[in-house]
Formats: C-alpha cells, sequence, structure tokens
C-alpha cells in the first residue's frame, strides 16, 4: 500500500479541524432580582467565567458561539468570545421567549403578541405569528417553527391551537384544531406538546401528548391528576433519540424538574421540594444529564447553577449564587 502524501495528511488533518464541534459553553445570570443583574458565559463545568453584559434570560446558541439575552427594554446578541460588541436585535418593553435554532443560525423571541424569527447572519426578521403565542419551538433541521396561539386573549384557559411556519416559504399550517394545545417542542420523533383542560375557577390542567406535523398520529403520554392551584407540567427539552423528556410541573408559586419516560408516560419529580426545590433549564443530547438551578422559581431566591443525574440523585454545583441557566451541549 502506497504511503499518504503530505497533501492527503494535511487534507485529513484539515477536515478533523472543521468537524471538530465548538467548545461546550455555559451562560447564566448573577442578582437576577437586582438591578444590576448580569449574564455570563464560562465553560460547561462552570470554570473561566466572563461577563458577557447586564441583563437576564440568557440563551446560547447549539454551537456555543452566540449569547442572547434581554436587557431592560433591548434584546441583545454577542458572540460568546466576546471579540466583538453586543448588538441590539431589537428593541421593546414587552420581550418574552427566547430560543436559538437547532442549525445555530436563528434566533426566535416573542416580542409582546408576535413571534419573530432572525436571521443572525443578514440581521433581518421575519413575523412567524401573532396573537397570544403559547410557546414555540424550531424544527430539527432549523426549517420551521411551530407554535402556540390563543388568539387576541390573554387568558390563562383561553382555547388554543399549534401551527407550524415555513421559513423558505413563509407558509403557515394548522396542526391541531382541538383548541387545547400549547408549549409545543419539536423533537426528533414529533411534536411533544401539552393538552390543556379549562377548570372552571381555577388553573387549566395540563397533560403531555405527541402529534406529528402534518397532524396525524395524536397520541397520549402523561396521566397525571393535576390538583388545585397547579397546572402540570411543560416540555422543555427531550434527548436526541426522543426517548427522554425534560420538562417542569407549574402551578401557584410552583416550579419543580420532572423527567418523562416518553415511552410508557411515567413521570417523576427531580425534587421533593415543588417550591424551593430544582427547577429544569435544559437536558444533554444523550438524555443522561440535567442543567437546572436550585432555591425554585423566585428570582429573589438565592439560586446554585447544578447539573443532576436524569435518574435521580444529588445535584452538583457549578455556580454558586446563580441562576436562569442554559448550555450547547
Amino acid at each position: 500500500m502506497a504511503r499518504p502524501t503530505k497533501t492527503m495528511l494535511l487534507a485529513a488533518a484539515c477536515a478533523l479541524l472543521v468537524a471538530a464541534p465548538a467548545e461546550a459553553r455555559l451562560v447564566y445570570v448573577t442578582d437576577p432580582a437586582a438591578r444590576d443583574a448580569r449574564v455570563w458565559v464560562a465553560r460547561d463545568d462552570g470554570t473561566q467565567p466572563r461577563r458577557v453584559g447586564p441583563g437576564h434570560s440568557p440563551k446560547i446558541s447549539p454551537d456555543g458561539r452566540w449569547v442572547a439575552w434581554v436587557d431592560d427594554d433591548q434584546l441583545m446578541m454577542r458572540l460568546a468570545d466576546r471579540t466583538r460588541k453586543a448588538r441590539v436585535v431589537v428593541r421593546s418593553s414587552s420581550i418574552g421567549e427566547l430560543q436559538f435554532s437547532p442549525d445555530s443560525k436563528l434566533l426566535g423571541f416573542v416580542v409582546g403578541h408576535r413571534l419573530f424569527v432572525y436571521d443572525i447572519r443578514e440581521r433581518d426578521e421575519v413575523k412567524a405569528a401573532s396573537g397570544s403565542i403559547r410557546g414555540f419551538s424550531f424544527s430539527p433541521d432549523s426549517a420551521a417553527v411551530v407554535f402556540g396561539t390563543a388568539g387576541r386573549s390573554d387568558a390563562a384557559d383561553a382555547p388554543s391551537d399549534l401551527y407550524s411556519f415555513s421559513l423558505e416559504d413563509e407558509l403557515r399550517i394548522r396542526i391541531t384544531r382541538d383548541r387545547k394545545s400549547l408549549n409545543p417542542l419539536w423533537g426528533p420523533v414529533g411534536i411533544v406538546h401539552d393538552r390543556m383542560r379549562a377548570r372552571g375557577g381555577d388553573a387549566p390542567s395540563y397533560n403531555v401528548f405527541s402529534i406529528q406535523p402534518d397532524g396525524g398520529s395524536l397520541q397520549r403520554i402523561t396521566t397525571l391528576r393535576i390538583p388545585s392551584l397547579m397546572s402540570g407540567l411543560v416540555p422543555l427539552e427531550q434527548s436526541a433519540d426522543g426517548r427522554r423528556l425534560l420538562a417542569n410541573f407549574v402551578g401557584q408559586d410552583t416550579q419543580v424538574a420532572f423527567r418523562v419516560n416518553v415511552v410508557n408516560g411515567k413521570a417523576k419529580a427531580l425534587d421533593n421540594d415543588f417550591e424551593n426545590g430544582l427547577v429544569g433549564f435544559d437536558l444533554t443530547a444523550d438524555g443522561r444529564t440535567v442543567l437546572g438551578h436550585t432555591g425554585g422559581p423566585d428570582p429573589t431566591a438565592r439560586h446554585n447553577v447544578v447539573t443532576v443525574p436524569y435518574g435521580g440523585g444529588s445535584p452538583k454545583v457549578l455556580v454558586r449564587r446563580a441562576g436562569f441557566p442554559d448550555w450547547s451541549m
């Protein structure tokens, strides 16, 4: 067999460099309830922290390159390595949910009653939806978004349905017609979402279902009985194989991380303290590790950024006195 030439070896080395994944990074907030709240970026284990800027609600792109966050009435974006100044994406007093696309090229965000998708390279955006947005999620190939909308009503139990929006042709397609669907998460094998049951004089209750993007194959996943003043599970993240789901159980003064087996519907809390315990934020692609913070949902409480085994166990502290994390793992 002939020995490889220097040119071939150089080409192979360059291919490996190009294929190498970006360094996994973590973002979080210190003093989240204070006027001087700060967003930080660090290695995925919490070491080598660097300040990104003032603000809250940070998100980091899956490739670890970009950080987006809210600073007063501005949606900001900056390279995670801080080699450039932050850019202002939009100005508004009502900036809501943020989310990067899986390919890290787009940023979805809610402003008031509108959902926008922002092209990071081109620096322009398209309006994907209007109305009272009840959650949104990018498709795994980043070509579309799914969203829930309750029309003009902001009531917690307002009828809601799921729609998809294709980014190439800007075509909207209605997925559900049950007037009960919200909080979608577009995973590897379908769209996991909540179906709501209105309860007169009480918070609506949620259980988790799955459906295909064309509206077919509706399946129920969980069958929880939801107590008064509670709503139930809100899907957050799925493993790459679609079998493991991270959700938060939400309600009055309540938010706690749950693991959900998508195959058999079994759901279990990752903390026994529903008011001051572990809040989930992300799940690794292999489904083994949950990222969250301790101290419950109240931003004025004392939090630590932690990881917890998906199967349960003691938390590992990554950053003390910090919360509301996200990572690129």
